[in-house]
């Protein structure tokens, strides 16, 4: 299964440190849950356009109940409340 999360958080906060944050908290996740993330990335958006999303997180998980197990994972939670009230747009998308 693919999950697909796509953000543009408010301007400046999506700099170094937060996609540091990010990379090293989905990097913790898939060590946490090995058999449920198969696979993650997260990605900057590389073109300034006032509709595009400035992060995607892309996930290959086992199946469904491996995206309920990620979703309410301690550190999925915990980045959720870091900047989660910065977010300005978000869309998800799963896909088999």
């Amino acid at each position: 299964m693919k999950h697909f999360v796509l953000m543009r958080l408010q301007p400046g906060v999506f700099d170094e440190e937060a996609e540091r944050d990010y990379r090293e908290t989905f990097d913790a996740l898939r060590k946490a849950l090995p058999e449920e993330i198969l696979a993650v990335t997260v990605r900057r958006n590389v073109v300034d356009r006032p509709q595009n999303m400035n992060v995607m997180i892309e996930m290959s998980l086992k199946d469904q109940a491996s995206l309920q197990k990620y979703l309410s994972h301690p550190l999925h939670v915990g980045i959720g409340q870091r900047y989660n009230p910065f977010v300005e747009a978000i869309a998800s998308f799963d896909c088999e």
